[in-house]
């Protein structure tokens, strides 16, 4: 019954290793592309906030907050570390 499991489970691994190698990669990606974008909307925010538009400048701050390697590129890595203990745990189901 146990190696019935672990066959259907090889194809899972596969999957899971490839997910998670794509998903890697496009966390490394955002979070080099975003970074850019986070300058240029944190200047663009402290420049409003000069400017006099407190409310406009608070906002677009935060939206550089957001995207910056703290915010979206950090969910994208923790969700890519997820996929990848889960693809342990099926390899050492399948090797023990």
């Amino acid at each position: 019954m146990k190696i019935i499991l672990k066959i259907l489970a090889v194809p899972f691994v596969v999957a899971f290793s490839i997910l998670g190698a794509v998903m890697k990669f496009f966390a490394w990606l955002s979070g080099r592309l975003l970074a850019v974008v986070s300058l240029l909307l944190g200047i663009g925010g402290v420049a409003l906030l000069f400017k006099g538009d407190i409310s406009a400048g608070v906002g677009v701050l935060i939206l550089a907050f957001a995207v910056s390697p703290f915010g979206v590129p950090a969910i994208a890595e923790a969700i890519a570390a997820l996929i990848d203990g889960v693809n342990d745990s099926l390899k050492y189901f399948i090797t023990a």
